[in-house]
């Protein structure tokens, strides 16, 4: 059975560093995980900008806001297990 990558969604804007470290924690946790990112410039939305502007970078995965602000490899790891995210093999 071939499993889908999931779709991480990332509400976040230009020149946050914490959405920059949000993103490398992603990158670096690709090579365990079957995942793809969708970026989402909060800047481009008015109701994106009023729902999420203090609070980015948020991480949405299946529907589900798993993940805001600054968070941690552990933290990501968890989030990820518990969206049943793929694992690579």
């Amino acid at each position: 059975m071939i499993l889908m990558p999931a779709e991480i969604h990332v509400y976040g804007k230009p020149g946050c560093s914490t959405c920059d470290e949000a993103l490398e924690l992603l990158d670096d946790t690709s090579a365990r995980f079957s995942f793809t990112v969708v970026r989402h410039n909060i800047l481009g939305d008015q109701a994106l900008f009023e729902k999420y502007r203090y609070l980015v970078p948020v991480v949405v995965i299946g529907g589900i806001e798993r993940l805001r602000l600054r968070f941690d490899p552990q933290e990501l790891e968890a989030a990820l297990l518990t969206s049943q995210v793929p694992r690579r093999e």
